[in-house]
């Protein structure tokens, strides 16, 4: 252990004040324990809020921090990847993709002279990479448009309300990747976009839950999608599904 992470973690002890065996320790804090060791991401914000108490503090991995904080319950959250608000909650920015967001969260009882907490930080975010395949010169660039009603995360990690719009155009290999947000329902939609007209509408939300994918899982994996476009239809396919709907295009 390096000589400035023994600091870290011995100067909060020394701070905390001490209580003698005749006094009342119900009113002497907590040393909480905050170990921040093999996180994905760094820095990360931390933070520790409790009644009449709060700790904002930039960390890096492999961290341990000793905090003396009142006995009771103390809220405990560290984001990584993106910029949160002040109550801890992350806003996605209109017409942005979700950031990479990694999140903890953690009401902690405080009811002890000495509370160890382990810090894991979980994946808030789905890769959806698409694959976009067409008939050699099928028409003038398309682009696709993907909304829903999801737009950050509260400060716990679950989805929060708003709107969340994103354009994309698939590059040269037809290939389009998109960061989506930790969702509460399927009602994402994809829009096919010819010419500055949508073409057709898909749910894209029902397609992802009909491939058996879990929005509440801790982490959220990534996913794969196929989307065949030909002169008269838009099939949408992964390992699990495959769906196809007629469209007309003026091209």
């Amino acid at each position: 252990m390096s000589s400035e992470r023994f600091l870290r973690i011995l100067l909060p002890l020394l701070l905390v004040p001490s209580c003698s065996v005749k006094e009342d320790r119900t009113v002497c804090p907590c040393a909480l324990t905050v170990d921040l060791a093999g996180l994905p991401v760094s820095p990360v914000v931390l933070r520790v809020a409790g009644e009449g108490y709060a700790l904002t503090e930039v960390v890096h991995t492999d961290t341990v921090l000793v905090l003396p904080v009142p006995k009771g319950e103390v809220a405990v959250s560290a984001v990584g990847g993106a910029l949160a608000e002040g109550d801890g909650s992350v806003r996605i920015p209109e017409g942005e993709e979700a950031p990479p967001l990694y999140l903890f969260h953690a009401a902690v009882s405080t009811d002890a002279e000495q509370v160890v907490l382990p810090v894991t930080l979980h994946k808030q975010f789905c890769s959806l990479e698409m694959l976009f395949k067409g008939p050699s010169g099928y028409g003038p660039p398309f682009e696709v448009v993907v909304e829903g009603f999801c737009g950050g995360w509260a400060p716990d990690g679950s989805p929060a309300s708003g709107s969340f719009s994103r354009r994309l155009l698939p590059g040269a290999d037809g290939r389009a990747v998109l960061r989506l947000p930790r969702q509460g329902d399927d009602s994402l939609l994809m829009h096919i976009v010819f010419s500055d007209q949508v073409v057709r509408t898909f749910a894209l939300g029902s397609y992802i839950a009909a491939a058996g994918y879990d929005w509440s899982a801790p982490d959220l994996e990534d996913l794969t999608l196929t989307v065949d476009i030909s002169l008269t239809s838009v099939t949408i396919s992964s390992d699990l599904w495959t769906h196809t709907e007629e469209i007309e295009l003026w091209i």
